[in-house]
């Protein structure tokens, strides 16, 4: 069973790899800074975050909201590794949701820690918990130190300068993150997509009652919408998990969310679609109409499936009521194979009803 710190303790580590990992009910970025014993970063690659996921010794998990940390592998100038957890919605405030929970774990997923960090306000911004180097090994210590000022005032106490932090090297022409509700148009220039992968997670929901806890059943499902022109002529779904021509599948209907990473993901191989198609819309839509607002950590992402490249990705939990999203389109411009974000929410529990609704996107 897992120790329970509350703010301030510290806990030794005893292992070399843990999985730290922020649950919350809405939807947060999860970021690293690796510090020296003065409190500042080397340089910016000392920022770990979703435009650079991957620094010396810490990795964003690709979706999740967790950190992998090979503490044998953090340089030895490190003698700190801060947490900081930020609320995606910039307008909105960390103390209006269920306090943020913390969960160490060592490789084989055994807890280690758990901290909840009670007393959150007005803030966006949260410095969750410090990895201190200490003489005999690492230590976890819970911080809980919610910044007034947000996520960039946060690093500029540490020496990150956001103006200068570094892009994702992959792919440059393509947005690497999107806000929900944003609309960006994703070209790779110079080369046909051929592949497309569109994933969507979330985690599963758990209601307290004076016995202990029971599931919700929280069922989300992606579904791929093929158009000729306006015409909806085939669709790829939890009821057809195969177009008649073969060239979309889905990996199946997920009925809770159990499971990390991708609960749901459709492929789209573009060399086999028919010549008559034009349009591929994404949507998901809630099964049993429960808003996107009570769905814990759910996101979607779009993945070049050639290059295994995330295109775009954003979250699907927030303050909106809507029970269905019109995420993104594929579609034939000049003979040639692009991708659009939309993430446009909807109202809607079934595929059909949301093709009634994105006629606007063809």
């Amino acid at each position: 069973m897992a120790a329970l710190l509350t703010q301030g303790q510290t806990g030794e580590l005893g292992v070399a790899d843990i999985t730290v990992t922020v649950h919350f009910s809405a939807g947060i970025d999860l970021a690293a800074l690796l510090l020296t014993d003065r409190g500042a970063v080397r340089g910016d690659t000392d920022l770990i975050f979703y435009n650079q996921p991957t620094g010396s010794g810490v990795q964003l998990v690709p979706g999740q909201n967790a950190l992998a940390v090979s503490l044998s592998s953090v340089p030895p100038g490190v003698a700190h590794i801060r947490i900081v957890v930020t609320l995606d919605d910039r307008d909105g405030r960390l103390g209006d949701y269920p306090a943020p929970h913390v969960g160490i774990a060592d490789e084989r997923g055994i807890p280690l820690y758990e901290y909840v960090i009670d007393g959150l306000g007005n803030e966006t911004t949260v410095a969750a918990v410090d990895l201190d180097r200490g003489e005999e090994g690492w230590y976890a210590r819970a911080v809980g130190f919610g910044h007034p000022r947000g996520f960039a005032a946060l690093l500029a106490d540490h020496g990150v300068s956001i103006s200068n932090t570094p892009q994702a090297s992959a792919a440059p022409a393509i947005a690497p993150v999107l806000r929900a509700g944003d609309t960006v148009a994703l070209r790779r220039q110079g080369a046909d997509l051929s592949l497309v992968k569109m994933g969507l997670g979330w985690d599963p929901v758990h209601v307290q009652h004076k016995w202990g806890s029971r599931p919700v059943e929280i069922d989300l499902d992606a579904s791929a919408l093929v158009y000729a022109g306006h015409d909806l002529v085939d669709v790829a779904y939890y009821g057809q998990l195969v177009t008649k021509d073969g060239a979309i599948r889905h990996s199946g209907d997920n009925l809770t969310g159990e499971g990390k990473g991708d609960d749901e993901v459709i492929t789209v191989d573009l060399t086999r679609v028919g010549s008559h198609v034009t349009t591929i819309v994404f949507v998901i839509t809630s099964y049993a109409g429960h808003t996107f607002e009570k769905v814990r950590n759910a996101f979607w992402r779009l993945i070049d499936g050639t290059t295994s490249t995330e295109l775009t990705r954003s979250n699907l939990s927030s303050r909106g009521s809507h029970t269905g999203m019109v995420v993104a389109k594929v579609h034939r411009e000049d003979g040639i194979w692009k991708v659009q974000a939309l993430g446009h929410p909807i109202q809607a529990g079934h595929p059909v009803e949301a093709a009634a609704q994105v006629g606007g996107f063809l």
